[in-house]
């Protein structure tokens, strides 16, 4: 595979590549007090189609590789930070779930819980969701100390997950959506991600794209829809502002340094994004 040979990739900021130790993954330019990224396929220990970081304990890889691969990105990206990875069980819904208590038993819990979004304020906390061609994202306010990850599936979409995130971080921590800085990972692209047309009437209804060029095209083969250009509108349209809406723009389909679910007919590992503040 290429991508495990070697990995190279035109970034701009606020992205960078690091796959000097464990599992490669795209770093994101934070605050010294928080530390976040996507992770992608090189530097784990899995192998068979789950090669290489794979993330997820639920595609059918050995619990010891998937272990191994996340005690690894914790110590590279995380060392003397964070003691675990918080994960909920993901659903393509549009719940959020608040994560304040730092006990280590109800923090495992948590990965039976169903949620698309987790949320905090707390140092010390690492949340991640993972994808496989759906859109990960990032966010980190600016002036106040929370953050959360966001799993993005067509169907999350439709149900505005990502402005479902914001409002919640609005309520609960209250941040100044201003000064929210949003981060998109790698996802399927419109080139690639081919749909029914009764997914383009879904988003047809939302008000939000009227106006908006591009979201959705029809070729000879069918229609075709770009998740991360619904998902801007619908972020812009809850006040993010559009300096704060940063997008490495890498196609999971397209790319095998990325896993995905459709290029690899649903065998699979995930990749990881990733967010947490840490302790001082």
């Amino acid at each position: 595979m290429g991508c495990e040979n070697g990995l190279k990739l035109k970034l701009k900021y606020p992205f960078s590549l690091d796959n000097q130790s464990g599992p490669a993954y795209l770093k994101v330019a934070t605050p010294p007090s928080v530390t976040a990224g996507f992770t992608l396929r090189p530097g784990g220990s899995s192998c068979g189609p789950f090669a290489f970081a794979n993330m997820s304990f639920q595609v059918g890889d050995q619990d010891e590789m998937v272990t191994r691969n996340r005690r690894a990105l914790l110590q590279s990206a995380g060392a003397n930070f964070f003691p675990s990875l918080v994960t909920a069980r993901q659903v393509h819904g549009n719940r959020c779930l608040t994560v304040t208590d730092r006990d280590p038993e109800k923090l495992a819990q948590l990965a039976q819980i169903e949620a698309d979004a987790l949320l905090t304020d707390q140092p010390g906390i690492l949340l991640g969701v993972m994808t496989a061609d759906c859109l990960p994202l990032i966010m980190i306010g600016r002036n106040r100390r929370v953050a959360a990850v966001v799993h993005v599936g067509w169907r999350g979409l439709e149900q505005s997950i990502g402005t479902v995130a914001v409002t919640e971080l609005l309520r609960r921590f209250a941040v100044e959506v201003e000064t929210l800085q949003v981060y998109a990972g790698p996802a399927i692209g419109s080139c690639c991600f081919q749909v029914g047309s009764e997914v383009v009437d879904c988003f047809r209804r939302h008000s939000v794209l009227d106006g908006v060029e591009g979201w959705y095209q029809e070729r000879p083969s069918g229609y075709y829809i770009d998740l991360l250009s619904i998902q801007r509108a619908q972020l812009l349209a809850a006040g993010v502002a559009k300096e704060n809406f940063h997008v490495v723009d890498i196609c999971t389909h397209c790319h095998d340094f990325c896993f995905s679910y459709r290029r690899d007919h649903a065998i699979t590992g995930r990749q990881l994004a990733f967010v947490g503040i840490k302790t001082t």
